[in-house]
């Protein structure tokens, strides 16, 4: 099968993968983001609490 590809076939590979880790990255960083956030409110919530 790859025997049959030519430059065009492996360069949209090299861009499809490059793609998928670039979305890969902002996925993870927007997840972290996110979890962060509701720590943050929840530790406001419980000093709240606590007070």
């Amino acid at each position: 099968m790859f025997e049959e590809w030519g430059g065009v076939e492996w360069m949209l590979l090299v861009i499809n993968v490059l793609a998928l880790f670039i979305a890969g990255r902002f996925l993870v960083n927007k997840l972290k983001s996110k979890l962060k956030e509701v720590e943050d409110r929840q530790a406001l919530h419980r000093r709240m609490k606590n007070s």
